[in-house]
C-alpha cells in the first residue's frame, strides 16, 4: 500500500484491491504510454480501467494529468426561482419539452430536477 491516506475499513480497502489490483498504486511510465495509446485508439474509458487494472475515476484522472481528456463542465446549477418554475408548470400540466424550452435545459434535466424535488411520479 502507498504512504496516503486512505478513507476505506481494511475491508473496502480489500475488495477494492480484489476488484482492481492496481489500486492506490503509482503510474508507471509504461502505463502512462498504454494509456496514450488506448486514448489515440479511442479505445472506452471503462475498458482502459477494466485493462489497466484500475478504476475509471484513476484512468480518469491520470488522462486529465497527461492533458489527454477533459471533464465536461458541471451543468448549471438550478437557481431556486428556476426550481420554482418548474415545479408550478409541472402542476399546471405544461408538457416536459415546454419546460425544457423555458428553461434552456434538456427534458431529461427537467424530469430528473422534478424527480429531485420529489414532485414528478414516475411510473
Amino acid at each position: 500500500m502507498s504512504g496516503r491516506t486512505l478513507f476505506f475499513t481494511p475491508e473496502e480497502y480489500a475488495r477494492l484491491k480484489e476488484k482492481y489490483p492496481k489500486f492506490n498504486e503509482p503510474w508507471a511510465e509504461d502505463e502512462d504510454d498504454e494509456l496514450r495509446r488506448m486514448a489515440e485508439d479511442g479505445i472506452a474509458q471503462r475498458q482502459m480501467a477494466e485493462q489497466l487494472q484500475r478504476t475509471l475515476n484513476s484512468v480518469r484522472l491520470r488522462l486529465q494529468k497527461l492533458g489527454l481528456w477533459t471533464p465536461k463542465p458541471a451543468a448549471k446549477p438550478w437557481s431556486p426561482a428556476e426550481e420554482e418554475m418548474v415545479a408550478g408548470m409541472y402542476k399546471a400540466g405544461a408538457p416536459f419539452e415546454e419546460m425544457a424550452a423555458t428553461t434552456g435545459r434538456s427534458v431529461t434535466a427537467v424530469i430528473t430536477r422534478l424527480v429531485r424535488l420529489h414532485l414528478a411520479q414516475l411510473e
